[in-house]
């Protein structure tokens, strides 16, 4: 059950997932880190992903630029890197596979269940094409965004008063620009919980996957990640974590929003059928 006291800490006991016909969520997206395994990005390697991630049939090729150290005092080399994309018709599921990297985002997310088992068909995928030989990295992220005007005026009541700031607080001509709060919470001894919230002005952001709003809002950033690599890439294994860390950000989310939020924005009882 979930504290009704906005005062009480906040823990990793779970809670059940409650459906929100107004989900708030903006972003969610995964991703594994690995040593380079050049042969996900090869033209059969994207060739075999495509088949095993039917549900993704749109495809494209970008190049990314790295920077990498060179030997001499402060030499740096730029070297260029294959992307492989895989996403639906829809453009609101996207699957990014390089030599380093796999990641799964979305923007309709339904619920933990449909992600994860989603991130494992990834997880599948890839180790159907080339094993990567340890993972180095594993994080999850959820981004929520508030900016109807109504839900703004209402953020005191919908948000835990310590993630609020000094949103409220200011009087008389004062306006806030923007109100920021961070925290890095350690959930375990290689694992940790980074979140970022506040209130952003029109346009305002403080991290590239937050996208721009042309409104003011209220941001929830909870990232969740290993600080400690060198396990098998299992994808059982690495299933079983996302859905762990899915619950942990979950846990956040009911302990930063109150019961007045749940009361806005979850889903209405459904209308009984006419005899």
């Amino acid at each position: 059950m979930k504290p009704t006291n906005p005062a009480t800490p906040f823990t990793l006991e779970p809670v059940t997932e409650v459906h929100l016909a107004r989900a708030p969520l903006e972003k969610v997206l995964t991703q594994i880190q690995f040593p380079r395994t050049p042969e996900l990005v090869s033209e059969d390697g994207e060739l075999r992903l495509a088949a095993a991630l039917a549900r993704y049939p749109v495809r494209r090729q970008g190049i990314s630029l790295n920077l990498t150290i060179g030997p001499g005092p402060g030499e740096v080399k730029p070297e260029q890197a294959t992307t492989r994309l895989f996403a639906d018709v829809a453009q609101t599921w996207q699957v990014t596979v390089t030599e380093t990297a796999v990641s799964l985002e979305t923007t309709v997310y339904d619920s933990r269940d449909d992600f994860c088992d989603r991130a494992k068909e990834v997880f599948d995928a890839v180790a159907q094409v080339a094993v990567p030989p340890v993972v180095d990295r594993v994080g999850l992220r959820y981004i929520d965004r508030l900016h109807d005007a109504t839900d703004l005026e209402r953020l005191g009541e919908y948000v835990a008063p310590s993630l609020l700031g000094v949103h409220g607080q200011v009087g008389g001509s004062l306006e806030i620009e923007y109100s920021i709060n961070e925290a890095l919470i350690r959930i375990a001894s290689d694992e940790r919980l980074k979140v970022r919230c506040g209130v952003l002005p029109p346009g305002g952001l403080f991290d590239p996957a937050v996208s721009p709003c042309p409104d003011s809002s209220w941001v929830l950033d909870a990232d969740i990640f290993t600080t400690e690599g060198g396990f098998e890439f299992d994808p059982s294994a690495l299933d079983d974590r996302l859905r762990r860390y899915a619950d942990h950000v979950y846990s956040f989310f009911r302990w930063a929003t109150t019961d007045e939020f749940l009361k806005a924005f979850k889903a209405p009882a459904p209308v009984a059928a006419k005899s």
